[in-house]
Order: C-alpha cells, then sequence, then structure tokens
C-alpha cells in the first residue's frame, strides 16, 4: 500500500553551513567544458535522456547509470588510468564498479561526487535551485565548485545533501537505506523533507504535465513521502493533500495548485 503524503509537524535537525559563490565564473568554466567535449566526438559520448522513461548506461568499466528524465551525461568511451570522470546535468543513480586505483568523479554544475564503489543518487538539474547527493551504500565525498568551504564533506549510508544554489545553503538531512523507494524501479518517487515546489518540478518531468502553483507561499510546505505503487499524478497529489492545505484543479493537461476552497 502508499506510503505517502506525511507531513512533518516539526522538521528533522538540519545541519546548514552558508557559502560564498562565484556563479559568472563557474557558467563560463562549464560552458568551455561542454563545447569541448562537443567538440571532441572521438573521445567522449553524450547521452541525452529526452523522453519521460528511465534509461540505462553501462560505462567502460562495468558502472551502471540510471538517467531520469531531462538528463545528460558526458562520458568518456574508455576510462584513463588515473580516474573515471563523467559530466550530468540532471538526475542518475550510478552502481559504481569498484576501482581504488581510479575514483569514480561525477561533476554537476556546483557538485563534485567523488567515490570508489558505491550507490548514490545525484539530482542536479540547471532549471532547479537545489541540487542534492542521496547514499544508499559505500561512502562519498562531495565538494562546492566555486566556495569558500575549505576540503569536502563526507556521508554515509542514509545521508542526504542538498545544497540549495539560490541562497548557498547546505541542508544534511537522513533517511533508511533500507526504505529507499528508487525511482529506477517501477516509477517509484521518494522524497524526504522536500517542499512541494521541489516536489512539483520533479513531477513535471515524471508526467510531462504542467502544473502550476498559483500561490507561491505554498511552495514552502515540507513534506515526507513515498510512492511505490505506481501512483498516477492525481494520486499523488491527492495523498500530498491529506491535509487538505491546497486545491487542485485540472484544466485540459494543466493542473493548478491554489489554496483550499472556502
Amino acid at each position: 500500500k502508499i506510503a505517502a503524503g506525511e507531513r512533518y509537524a516539526r522538521r528533522r535537525k538540519l545541519v546548514r553551513w552558508t557559502l560564498g559563490a562565484a556563479a559568472a565564473v563557474l557558467l563560463a568554466v562549464c560552458a568551455g567544458t561542454a563545447w569541448h567535449f562537443l567538440s571532441t566526438p572521438d573521445i567522449y559520448r553524450v547521452y541525452e535522456n529526452t523522453g519521460d522513461a528511465v534509461t540505462t548506461v553501462t560505462l567502460d568499466d562495468g558502472t551502471h547509470v540510471w538517467l531520469n528524465a531531462g538528463t545528460k551525461l558526458i562520458y568518456p568511451k574508455q576510462f584513463n588510468r588515473s580516474m573515471r570522470q563523467v559530466y550530468l546535468s540532471g538526475e542518475m543513480f550510478a552502481d559504481v564498479r569498484r576501482d581504488e586505483d581510479r575514483p569514480f568523479i561525477v561533476s554537476a554544475d556546483r557538485l563534485e561526487v567523488k567515490v570508489l564503489g558505491t550507490q548514490f543518487n545525484l539530482k542536479s538539474y540547471q532549471e532547479d535551485a537545489k541540487s542534492e547527493v542521496s547514499l544508499v551504500r559505500g561512502k562519498v565525498s562531495v565538494g562546492i565548485k566555486a566556495s569558500k568551504m575549505n576540503g569536502k564533506l563526507t556521508l554515509a549510508p542514509g545521508d542526504i545533501l542538498r545544497f540549495n544554489k539560490t541562497n548557498n545553503h547546505i541542508d544534511f538531512l537522513n533517511f533508511d537505506p533500507d526504505s529507499y523507494a528508487n525511482w529506477i524501479d517501477n516509477n517509484n518517487f521518494f522524497f524526504v523533507e522536500q517542499t512541494l515546489g521541489d516536489i512539483v518540478a520533479d513531477l513535471r518531468r515524471h508526467f510531462a504535465v504542467e502544473i502550476v502553483v498559483t500561490d507561491k507561499s505554498l511552495c514552502d510546505e515540507t513534506y515526507y513521502a513515498s510512492f511505490v505503487n505506481e501512483e498516477s499524478l492525481d494520486e499523488i497529489l491527492d495523498a500530498l493533500n491529506k491535509d487538505r492545505l491546497f486545491s487542485v484543479r485540472r484544466e485540459a493537461e494543466v493542473y493548478y495548485i491554489s489554496p483550499p476552497l472556502k
């Protein structure tokens, strides 16, 4: 059955840092890097999932990567002897083949995730205000580019690092890895202390529909929810609205989320 739609009355304890950023410099660097990849097709592959279904890629080292809708992955046809580096825009789940001599590195906008062998989820869409790393198994270190923070943060299984690109905050949260509802299986959704605004962004991509929140104050409501039975969009919105904090109406292919009707 559905285990979903529960809104916490009190938030879990969050650990937060404030970071400094040099966004303009980073954008210039990223643009130059992407151009380099696209101009050397004999060395790099560019895989883009433009549909709404999950796709998989097996890399040169045997690492398996699942790509969510609207995701682009740039990776070399063959990794070199010192490291295995890929570049992401979107969301991926990776089951990394362990290689102690060659760390596996994912660069995604301002995040850089480094692992040896592990299972983790990384979400970093350019249009979203937040990027997120969730560790299911193993250990990863996460660095924030263009920041004043020294060193990297190390995650253990069950840790979530959520970086807000707008205000440069990092939140640490926790989940049970054994109950992790992975989106790569049966269209699952797993929201840990996610705001309605962030959830709506995920639902838009997955269901390929327009969802409009008419009152921006609703976007800050926070939810902890999982959906594991291939629920429809209507079922998910109804479960999230268990406390009747908003109303939903549909006009043609557009969903409108508004304050509750009186």
